[in-house]
Order: C-alpha cells, then structure tokens, then sequence
C-alpha cells in the first residue's frame, strides 16, 4: 500500500513526464472552478422535461439509468446534449477556463497526450489558450485522420459535444463503452504499455473508472502472461484524491495504482499545486 503526499509524488511524476511517459486521465472534478453543470444538475433538467419531481425522479434509478430512460425518446436525448452543449461550452465557462489554477497549470506542461471522460471543450481549449496546439480524438473517423506529431492529443473518452453521436450518457453506451473495444480503447491499451496514469478528477466510488482501473489491470495482467513475465507489472499509475482514508490505497495497490492525497481545504489549489511540482 501506498499513499504519497505531493511532495513525496513529485520526482516520480516529474520522472515520468520528462520520459514523456505520462498521462494525464481527467474527470468532472478538474474542472471544478469552471462550474459546469453536475449529473444532478442534468437529472433535475431531465425530470423537469418530464413532469417529475426532482427528488421524485433521483430515487428511480442511478443517474444512467435515468438518462436510458430519458433517451427512450430520441428527441429527449438530443435536447438534453443540446442543453449540455449550451451549458459546458458556454461563454461563461470559457470566461472561467482562462483564470482557472488547474488548466492554467495543466497547459503549462508540454503533454503528448490526455485522456478524459468530460464531454466538454476545456481541457482542449486550456491547452490552445497557452498558444499549444491540441487535436480531439473521439471517433473512429478521428483515429483514422493524419497524425499531428506536434499537437496534444485530448482522447475523449466518453465522447466529446462536438461530436453528439459520440457521447456516452445512457446506461446502454455505458455497457457498450465496458466492452473496451472501441478506438478510445484500442489506443489505451496501446499507452499502457508504455506509460504511467495520473488520475485527477474523479470520486472513488465512481463505478465507471473503477471499472476501467479493474479493466487496465486485466490488460497489464494479459501482456505479462504474453510476454512470459513472472515480475513485472510495467509503470505503475496514480490517483490523486482529497480523502484516502483506509479502504482505498489498499484496494488500488492491488491494481497498481498509488494514492496520492491531496489536500481537501483547497480542492483547487491543491490539484493546481501537485501540477506545478510535476514542472
């Protein structure tokens, strides 16, 4: 089990990165300062569409299964991303993106690729802002394009609004997206083999990425059985978070991944913080 301060993190992180081994995976809670809607937030727009109560409609199901049921009706499902659209790329947000700590120090690195599960256009336009070129990988068309040796590479793992047909929303295209057969998928099984993973952003009893931290295990488990190691578990990965506590670094070690524990008075700052010691 291992649970590292920033400052104990930092030459790993830094080592990793100036090997160009490093990659940055982003949730919602990154964008923190940016103030874009939360899952709640869209379940009380769906039930608002519907006639429900909104703590009426929370009790029927997980936010998924909400959103499946919302989408049953595909003109439900294409208003709501339209209503997202509006909301996560707004000029408001952008406003904010340009000030935030943590994509300020985030574009400051030189990174060659990025993963996220957010829809928006953030991280992408963080990365623009500090005069960068970034290119967005969510489609198969987008993996298929020309390489761009010089731009970040932002793999949007759950879909990107610029792209409705790509997002991931409904406990269906969740169930799909489990399968880790799309070309998001194809190209991580690729970066782990070769790369470490700094998680920022997400809760730990976040189904989904735990499921992807269980399905990237399996993975690294497959190519040492490939490979005829017996030792090696190749580059270990990490999850920031602002509340270790005793269940979660010894269930992460086990997937090799080490916790590093942020401090939880300033959640902002300190993501912003354990960035800039990686520079």
């Amino acid at each position: 089990m291992a649970v590292l301060s920033p400052t104990q993190a930092a030459p790993l992180l830094r080592s990793a990165h100036e090997e160009g081994r490093l990659i940055p995976f982003l949730g919602a809670g990154f964008s923190m300062p940016l103030n874009l809607p939360s899952w709640r937030e869209l379940v009380g727009w769906m039930a608002d569409e519907l006639g429900f109560e909104h703590d009426l409609f929370e009790v029927h199901g997980r936010n998924e299964q909400l959103a499946e049921f919302f989408g049953l009706n595909p003109k439900n499902l294409k208003n709501l991303i339209y209503q997202m659209t509006r909301r996560f790329d707004s000029a408001e947000a952008e406003k904010k993106r340009r000030s935030s700590p943590t994509h300020q120090a985030l574009a400051k690195l030189d990174w060659h690729t990025l993963y996220t599960t957010n829809y928006d256009c953030h991280l992408e336009g963080a990365i623009r802002d500090a005069g960068k070129a970034a290119v967005v990988l969510a489609s198969f068309e987008d993996f298929q394009g020309p390489r761009h040796p010089n731009a970040c590479e932002v793999i949007k793992f759950h879909g990107t609004l610029e792209q409705p047909e790509t997002i991931i929303l409904t406990e269906s295209s969740y169930f799909q997206r489990m399968a880790l057969e799309a070309p998001p998928d194809q190209r991580l099984r690729s970066d782990l083999l070769s790369h470490s993973f700094l998680f920022i952003g997400y809760g730990f009893n976040d189904f989904n990425i735990r499921y992807i931290w269980y399905r990237m295990h399996q993975l690294r488990l497959q190519s040492q059985a490939r490979h005829g190691s017996s030792t090696s578990m190749g580059r270990r990965c990490f999850f920031a978070t602002h509340g270790a506590g005793p269940v979660q670094p010894e269930i992460l070690a086990q997937w090799g991944i080490d916790v590093i524990q942020l401090d939880p008075t300033d959640k902002t700052a300190s993501v912003a913080e354990l960035l800039q010691l990686i520079g």
